[in-house]
C-alpha cells in the first residue's frame, strides 16, 4: 500500500511540475515591438474634422497606405479645417482599425 501511495504522490508531483513549467513559444508567437525611437511620417489631406479629432487621407505612395486609406488623428480644436494638407510625424506602430489609429508626435500644415 505504501508503494502505491508513494508512486501516486510522485506521479502527481511530476504532473504538477510539468503543468506549471513555462511553455516555449513558437516562432509564430514572437512579437517584435516597434522601435519607439523611430519616427515615421506621411503627408495627406484632412477630409473630416470633429472637435479635437480629424480624419486624414495619406497621399498615394505613403508607407502607411499599405495598412489603410484613412488615419484618425488628434488635433487642437479649430487649428485645422477640411481640405488642409498636413505633414504628420508618428511612431511606427499602427492600430489597424478603421480608420487607422497612430500615436502622433506632431502635425503641421503644409503651405
Amino acid at each position: 500500500m505504501k508503494k502505491v501511495l508513494l508512486v501516486l504522490c510522485a506521479a502527481i508531483m511530476v504532473i504538477g511540475i510539468i503543468a506549471c513549467a513555462p511553455s516555449r513559444a513558437n516562432d509564430d508567437d514572437i512579437v517584435v515591438e516597434p522601435d519607439m525611437n523611430e519616427i515615421v511620417s506621411f503627408t495627406g489631406e484632412i477630409i473630416e474634422v470633429n472637435g479635437t479629432s480629424a480624419i486624414v487621407v495619406p497621399n498615394e505612395g505613403s508607407l502607411i497606405r499599405s495598412s489603410g486609406d484613412k488615419v484618425s488623428i488628434s488635433i487642437e480644436e479649430g487649428a485645422f479645417k477640411v481640405g488642409d494638407i498636413v505633414f504628420v510625424e508618428h511612431y511606427p506602430e499602427v492600430m489597424e482599425s478603421y480608420p487607422l489609429q497612430i500615436t502622433m508626435i506632431s502635425i503641421e500644415k503644409v503651405e
